[in-house]
C-alpha cells in the first residue's frame, strides 16, 4: 500500500515537472473581433484564426493574426477594410507581445476563474502602440481561457477614414479576443 502512494506522489510530481518544463501552451483558433457603432451603420468583423500563446513558467503572452483572417456580413466592408483602411497588402499582420503584470502573485495550476492586468505592445497598420488590458482567466483540469475586451482609437494606428464615410465608421472600436489552451 505504501509502494502504492509512493508510486502515485512520483507519477504527480513528473506530471507537474513535465507541465512546468513546457514551453508556451498555444491555441491556433483564437477568435478576435471588432465593434464599431456609428451613426448611421454598425460594422462587426470577426476572425477564427488567431495565433495566441502563453508561457505559463514567464507570464508572458502573444497574440498574430492575418488582417484578411476578419470577416464581415457584407463582402463590400471586407474589401474596403483590407484595400482601403487597413491595407493588408501592405501590412498583413496584426500582433500583441506582452507581460502579465501580478504573474508571481497568481496561480494557474489550480482549477478556477481570476483575472489579470497584461501591458504589451500591440502592431496593428505598422504603428506599434502600448496596451494595458485586463485578461479573465478560467482553468480546469484540461483547458485555460483566456478573454479581454478593449477599445482601440483607430487613428492612432494611421487608419484614415475619407470624410465622405465618416458617419460610418467609429473613431474607436470595441476589441474582444478569445482563446482556449489545451493543458
Amino acid at each position: 500500500m505504501l509502494k502504492i502512494g509512493i508510486l502515485s506522489l512520483v507519477m504527480a510530481l513528473c506530471a507537474i515537472a513535465q507541465i512546468s518544463a513546457q514551453g508556451p501552451i498555444l491555441d491556433r483558433k483564437g477568435t478576435a473581433s471588432f465593434f464599431s457603432e456609428a451613426p448611421l451603420e454598425n460594422i462587426e468583423a470577426i476572425n477564427k484564426e488567431v495565433l495566441g500563446a502563453i508561457d505559463l513558467n514567464k507570464g508572458t503572452l502573444a497574440v498574430s493574426m492575418l488582417i484578411k483572417g476578419f470577416h464581415f456580413d457584407k463582402s463590400l466592408m471586407e474589401e474596403h477594410f483590407n484595400e482601403n483602411y487597413l491595407e493588408s497588402e501592405k501590412f498583413p499582420k496584426a500582433t500583441f507581445k506582452g507581460q502579465i503584470k501580478n504573474f508571481a502573485d497568481l496561480d494557474f495550476s489550480n482549477s478556477g476563474s481570476f483575472e489579470a492586468e497584461v501591458s504589451g505592445e500591440i502592431e496593428i497598420h505598422g504603428v506599434k502602440k502600448p496596451l494595458t488590458t485586463v485578461v479573465k482567466f478560467a482553468r480546469t483540469a484540461a483547458t485555460l481561457t483566456a478573454a479581454t475586451n478593449f477599445e482601440l482609437s483607430v487613428a492612432e494606428f494611421d487608419i484614415e477614414i475619407p470624410s465622405l464615410v465618416f458617419q460610418n465608421i467609429a473613431e474607436v472600436v470595441e476589441v474582444k479576443a478569445l482563446f482556449n489552451f489545451s493543458l
